[in-house]
């Protein structure tokens, strides 16, 4: 075969095995929405082009997030009356996101000074902005959790998992996150789509909010709309390789799950939770 021949047989497998969307989010926009909201949200530290002005940044934001909304949402909504329908949706639900800038901002100096009151190695905000993970991986999530606030199908996936590759923390934009959030080192974190986080919650590297089980219906379907990750409560820490586990599960406040646990039941507030293991030393005779 030629490479017309190829190309059209490739297209056509692609729509009959992935059901070939139409039109979807694209991939490249979305760094460009991230840049546009980083920019907006901290226009001291970020500046994607030069010659813009913060007001000029923000009109960028809300064109190609409309459109990437607009993108998202056109295969749900064909039904609804075509593309124009979905386009003015569009437009609403990015200026609604837009007029949110102000809190998530609030939410994103929260983090921040949370970030900086935990950490002693932190030298002031400039390292945390500049340099820390958690905080990139936080405001991307924020930003994603009220696109699925406003019913956005896709995009706010896309942007997490845009983070999760740049910073190793895997936050699910469906995931309720309080504020006052510190993410210390931050690699190899996941936060599943159903987890609750309360406010001034510490997160150290590895930690795992994950699901127990997954229940299915009476023909084995999978059941998706349920609560399949734990809760955290307020003035919880979580250490290093924790693993908590299961909708039902309850972390009270004030708790410390302690580095490489595994708990899979609720614990009440106050709570310390500790892997007890013995470590052996030898004195080697030296030579």
């Amino acid at each position: 075969m030629n490479s017309q021949q190829i190309a059209a047989h490739l297209m056509q497998n692609s729509c009959r095995m992935f059901k070939g969307r139409t039109c979807h989010p694209e991939p490249e926009a979305i760094r460009e929405i991230v840049l546009h909201a980083r920019a907006a949200l901290l226009p001291n530290y970020f500046e994607p082009q030069v010659t813009e002005t913060h007001a000029q940044t923000i009109d960028r934001l809300h064109q190609v997030l409309t459109e990437q909304i607009h993108r998202a949402s056109y295969q749900e909504c064909i039904h609804k009356g075509g593309t124009e329908e979905t386009r003015r949706t569009a437009a609403q639900k990015s200026t609604a996101f837009v007029e949110q800038l102000p809190l998530l901002q609030d939410m994103l100096y929260e983090d921040v000074m949370e970030t900086l009151q935990g950490d002693p190695a932190a030298t002031g905000p400039d390292e945390i902005i500049l340099t820390y993970p958690g905080i990139l991986a936080l405001g991307v999530y924020r930003a994603a959790h009220e696109l699925v606030k406003l019913g956005v199908p896709l995009l706010p996936r896309m942007m997490t998992e845009y983070a999760h590759r740049l910073t190793g923390v895997d936050l699910h934009p469906g995931a309720t996150i309080g504020r006052s959030i510190m993410i210390d080192h931050g690699t190899g974190i996941v936060v599943g789509e159903t987890a609750v986080v309360g406010n001034h919650v510490k997160i150290y590297q590895g930690v795992t909010l994950g699901a127990l089980y997954f229940p299915k219906d009476e023909q084995g379907m999978m059941l998706r709309e349920v609560k399949r990750h734990p809760t955290v409560e307020d003035y919880v820490i979580l250490y290093s390789n924790s693993t908590v586990l299961g909708g039902e599960t309850v972390i009270g406040h004030h708790s410390v799950i302690g580095s490489n646990t595994w708990v899979t039941r609720s614990v009440p507030p106050y709570s310390k939770v500790t892997y007890e293991t013995e470590s052996v030393v030898r004195t080697r005779e030296a030579h």
